[in-house]
């Protein structure tokens, strides 16, 4: 089946390809350095918001050099609208983040059989809370890809660490067991590019299904921000797509293609909504987050997951889109917000802000120009 000009034949092999230029880093840290020091390079790489040059090897050191520049065709206008468009709706992005983008990824049944052989997400659901809306933070608030922002330094630590786990997946025996390579080679240009349409053309579908207005240009401006991160991630140009409507055509195959039930996906899920519920105060609301899970992502992937069916809560958000509706004809459309989506933020943020991550207390860091609405 081909959507636009994305098809079978273009996509099946990209799920026999890694990252060529991170994997060789990564294959010349083993070859090259004691257990003790590749070690340390993970311990940093799973520990330290950044990257630290001087705990590195000079082969890690060369990859951040190579990898730090920006494309020919980034568009750095673009890039700051793409900017400003996630400051004035973090709160409803970082719901949707959790609400409609993971549970997306979760039911690709191949790609989230290594999200749960890597991370052990139910036991350490805070950890990949944290870290996936932290990545999101540093690559979209405003200067991100500025000569000081963090984008940059945010994506190459990630896109180092896929290549570490393709690498013991490939070749430590107790990773390799649990490794069924008819899924693919491990974080493959298929998945990748999956991820990045539900960081991105995933949000813009679950802020359509919540009735927030986007104007066309920022549609453009913030997907292009988000092309910039795959590039850097390594996502090969040919799997890159050229504007917004490309890139949905790229998303409806590769989620026809991956969707599917899935033990992992469904233990991620349950784990993620768990901890969404612990967030939400009192016992009232508890199940508010499957409430809008439900109504973020399409109902055949929501009943795949198991996302629990909702209660007296979808009339909340049935009151808030007939107020909608009302107001559409007293006030532009822009000015409209989902203060329910914004609520859930809230909430998730605040106990997401000095948890404890991986036995260390870290500071979840808001950018200051996003920390008002908080």
């Amino acid at each position: 089946m081909g959507y636009g000009r994305w098809n079978d034949a273009i996509l099946e092999p990209m799920r026999q390809i890694g990252d060529p230029l991170a994997d060789e880093v990564i294959a010349e840290v083993f070859r090259e350095h004691e257990i003790a020091m590749v070690n340390q390079i993970f311990r940093s790489l799973v520990e330290n918001d950044d990257i630290v040059p001087h705990d590195m090897p000079p082969e890690v050191n060369t990859y951040l050099a190579q990898t730090a520049t920006m494309p020919d065709w980034a568009d750095t206008a673009l890039i700051a609208q793409g900017e400003e468009f996630f400051s004035l709706n973090w709160p409803v992005i970082v719901t949707l983040l959790f609400c409609a983008s993971l549970p997306s990824a979760y039911a690709a049944w191949r790609g989230a059989q290594v999200l749960l052989l890597t991370t052990r997400l139910t036991e350490r659901i805070h950890r990949r809370i944290f870290e996936t809306a932290q990545f999101v933070l540093n690559v979209m608030s405003p200067g991100a890809f500025t000569p000081h922002g963090q984008g940059i330094r945010s994506v190459q630590k990630v896109r180092l660490m896929h290549a570490a786990i393709r690498h013991l997946i490939e070749y430590d025996p107790r990773w390799r067991s649990q490794w069924d390579m008819a899924w693919g080679v491990p974080i493959n240009q298929e998945d990748l590019a999956g991820t990045l349409m539900t960081f991105s053309t995933e949000i813009l579908v679950g802020m359509a299904r919540f009735h927030i207005p986007i104007r066309a240009a920022d549609e453009e401006a913030f997907f292009h921000a988000w092309k910039v991160v795959g590039h850097i991630m390594g996502i090969q140009p040919d799997l890159l797509p050229t504007d917004p409507q490309d890139a949905y055509d790229l998303a409806e195959p590769i989620f026809h293609r991956q969707r599917g039930p899935s033990k992992a996906g469904r233990t991620l899920t349950k784990a993620l909504i768990e901890f969404m519920e612990r967030q939400m105060p009192g016992t009232l609301f508890d199940d508010l987050p499957s409430t809008i899970m439900r109504h973020a992502v399409d109902k055949d992937v929501a009943d795949m997951l198991r996302v629990p069916r909702s209660n007296w809560t979808i009339l909340l958000l049935n009151f808030e889109e007939t107020l909608a509706r009302v107001f559409d004809r007293f006030l532009p459309g822009d000015f409209r917000r989902s203060r329910i989506l914004e609520w859930c933020s809230d909430a998730m943020v605040q106990e997401i802000i000095n948890m404890e991550r991986g036995g260390q207390r870290t500071r979840f860091t808001i950018p200051a120009s996003l920390r008002a609405p908080v």
